[in-house]
């Protein structure tokens, strides 16, 4: 990361426009242009939310008429879209607002691009943490992403194994925002059906562009198994509920990682390391990365029962807020599940 403390070289920001894809979303959109409207009043700059109705074949653009009318004070653009990808759909969303009478005039350096998703909900302090951090000097802020509780294993599951922090590494077009003139120089949103948001995330960083990773504006999802993209959220959950449907409650499928994990850690010695997607492999090879997350949990665990130890880059680290990949190996003069003591060495 390298977070900006100072505006020398960036101007102060003039207004926000938020883009929002829709795609037969009308159970979801009104929940969600609701909670922009919140945002946008928490704000003293004006906002533009530009909605595209991504080839809707349902009432989505009625719900969104009647957010508007009873929104007025926010400036709504709604765009018919033909695209053929989500990322097309962001991109003309971005076309369609910059457009607007209140945006049309000022210098992109001015102009802030928030991007969310019609099936989420975003905080009211949403808009204003972004141009706190613009004003610093950003040009890029990722925020975090989290289902909706819907009361079942799975959900529970993935809030038991994220820990969502500053500094995290997702990347979400449910909760991103970008300069105007940064995203035209990185070249927009790429016309992708998944990766849209990643692309244009690793092109403004490749650039070389002041960006940082916040949890302060958390955003939150639907939980349903069925999403417009083919990756993302709906997909993981779907893993999971497969995963809890082949190894039954929880507490069993914590039980056997926490099996593989001292078995793989013994195996290996005090002096190696282990990632936790190897353990997730070890009790399913097809469910690998559905699981690796929830591996890493039950380490931790572990770590604070003094068994093993995670580190990263040779470093102890708390595995429950540390971005990034982790290793895991036993801790020095612990008994294991073999019942020997071992000593402490150099993890590698």
């Amino acid at each position: 990361m390298r977070p900006r403390n100072d505006t020398d070289d960036r101007p102060a920001l003039a207004a926000v426009l938020v883009v929002v894809p829709a795609r037969d979303e009308q159970d979801e959109i009104v929940g969600c242009l609701t909670s922009l409207a919140a945002s946008a009043a928490a704000v003293e700059i004006p906002v533009v939310v530009s909605v595209v109705l991504h080839r809707c074949t349902d009432g989505t653009a009625d719900r969104v008429g009647e957010v508007a009318a009873a929104h007025p004070d926010v400036r709504w653009v709604v765009e018919d879209s033909v695209a053929g990808t989500l990322g097309g759909a962001r991109a003309d969303g971005v076309q369609a607002g910059r457009a607007h009478e209140a945006l049309a005039a000022l210098d992109p350096a001015t102009v802030w691009v928030a991007s969310t998703d019609a099936d989420s909900r975003v905080p009211h302090t949403w808009l204003r943490a972004q141009r706190d951090l613009a004003d610093r000097g950003l040009d890029l802020v990722l925020g975090t992403v989290e289902p909706r509780e819907d009361g079942s294993k799975s959900a529970r599951l993935w809030h038991a194994q994220h820990h969502l922090a500053e500094g995290h590494l997702g990347i979400h077009g449910a909760n991103l925002g970008v300069r105007l003139s940064a995203y035209d120089r990185a070249g927009g949103f790429p016309a992708l059906d998944d990766g849209e948001d990643v692309q244009l995330v690793h092109a403004l960083r490749d650039g070389g562009m002041p960006w940082t990773s916040t949890d302060g504006t958390r955003v939150v999802t639907s939980s349903r198994r069925q999403g417009r993209a083919g990756r993302g959220f709906a997909r993981f959950l779907r893993r999971l509920d497969d995963a809890v449907a082949t190894f039954g409650a929880t507490e069993e499928l914590e039980e056997r990682l926490r099996t593989e994990i001292l078995r793989l850690a013994e195996a290996r010695g005090p002096d190696r390391t282990l990632c936790p997607s190897e353990a997730a492999g070890a009790v399913d090879p097809a469910r690998r990365q559905a699981l690796t997350q929830v591996a890493r949990a039950v380490a931790c665990t572990l770590a604070d029962e003094g068994v093993v130890v995670i580190t990263q880059k040779g470093v102890p680290v708390d595995g429950r807020t540390t971005p990034g990949p982790v290793r895991v190996r036993l801790a020095p003069t612990e008994m294991t599940t073999g019942g020997g003591a071992r000593t402490g060495g150099q993890a590698r």
